[in-house]
């Protein structure tokens, strides 16, 4: 069967606006989905895995998806036989976790997500935190995080000692968080 050039350009605008649609559904929930799948079965590698399989067979039964239901429950959904899927092939279950038990903690993560700070936003507070640091301190935020340097190497290139450094690092880290936390307290308000 040879489809009119018509029939073919109709085709492929629809084909190209299904797939829109599924990149903006998939974009919007890709990383709460990912947390999902990682707080039921706290391993990284297990939850890579799990995450694109669940990605794949979102992208092969999207013409299914009913376009104006909640995507999300339909992703958690299937990201829930995903999960049952692997525990099953492992013969164990990871953190004692039955199904009885992973399926009332499916029932309620809306509610547990609820009451918790999207990773973005954290993210987000961390860098404006960040950016009120002295310049002392965002160097020594920037040599201990961004290339991973060890105190002694810190204390050797910067002429400090490794307990100044330390101590240094101890401070940053506390501010960090202190600076962090007042921002989700007052969001929270």
């Amino acid at each position: 069967m040879k489809l009119e050039p018509s029939a073919s350009k109709a085709l492929c605008s629809t084909d190209a606006s299904r797939a829109q649609q599924f990149n903006e559904l998939f974009e919007a929930d890709k990383n709460r989905l990912y947390r999902y799948i990682y707080a039921s079965v706290w391993n990284t590698s297990a939850a890579d895995d799990i995450f694109q399989e669940t990605s794949l067979t979102l992208w092969n039964e999207f013409s299914k998806f009913e376009l104006g239901s909640d995507f999300s429950k339909w992703a958690t959904c299937i990201a829930f036989n995903r999960i049952r899927a692997y525990k099953r092939k492992q013969n164990k279950y990871q953190l004692g976790l039955e199904d009885d038990l992973l399926q009332e903690f499916s029932n309620n993560l809306s509610v547990l997500e609820e009451n918790t700070v999207p990773q973005e936003t954290r993210w987000r507070y961390l860098e404006h935190c960040h950016s009120l640091l002295s310049p002392p301190m965002q160097e020594i935020y920037q040599y201990f995080y961004n290339h991973n340097l060890m105190a002694q190497e810190i204390a050797d290139q910067s002429g400090r000692s490794i307990y100044a450094i330390r101590k240094a690092i101890h401070k940053l880290r506390k501010k960090l968080f202190d600076c962090v936390e007042q921002k989700i307290s007052g969001d929270e308000k």
